[in-house]
């Protein structure tokens, strides 16, 4: 919600906005306190109950930080499945900010193109954690065209910042 709730203000009252997330608590918060959103609470596997191409703009802050390699690949084809013809996905991924945070081992995966995951928790929890190098996104969206790829400067004293991925289905 901490998104989404500035959206009509960006965008245009006009637009219909939903919005959905595998954290119960966050969808019960967000239908009670933001009016005019559609909000659904998803499982793990990736299944929406939204029709093909409904869609125009996706974004995901942080989806697939919390995912195996299987579900980056099961939730952006679901993902791509909803989003309308030429419509846009937003996504953040840990890309090379975070290769501070990987041991030599995993490093060496990260820069041969490896998705690098930790999941010693249960998968989507917020401490199960991806990296994702840029040659593993390419992949990733082979389907689509990427308009941008941002990878930001991290500000001292702050959190590393993620990389941005924008990406039209065509």
């Amino acid at each position: 919600g901490r998104v989404i709730r500035h959206m009509k203000e960006v965008i245009g009252a006009e637009c219909e906005l939903h919005g959905t997330d595998y954290n119960k608590s966050s969808i019960e918060w967000c239908n009670k306190n933001l009016q005019g959103i559609n909000f659904n609470l998803n499982g793990i596997e990736a299944k929406l109950p939204y029709s093909n191409n409904t869609f125009d703009l996706i974004y995901g802050i942080s989806i697939f930080t919390h995912l195996s390699e299987e579900k980056h690949f099961e939730w952006y084809e679901e993902l791509y499945r909803i989003l309308g013809v030429n419509g846009i996905m937003i996504l953040t991924t840990q890309g090379d900010n975070f290769k501070i945070k990987l041991s030599e081992d995993e490093l060496e995966n990260y820069e041969s193109g490896a998705l690098v995951v930790r999941g010693n928790v249960k998968e989507g929890h917020r401490t199960y954690s991806a990296f994702q190098p840029k040659s593993f996104m390419e992949s990733l969206f082979s389907n689509a065209r990427i308009e941008s790829h941002v990878v930001r400067n991290q500000i001292p004293g702050r959190a590393l910042p993620q990389d941005v991925w924008i990406v039209r289905k065509t």
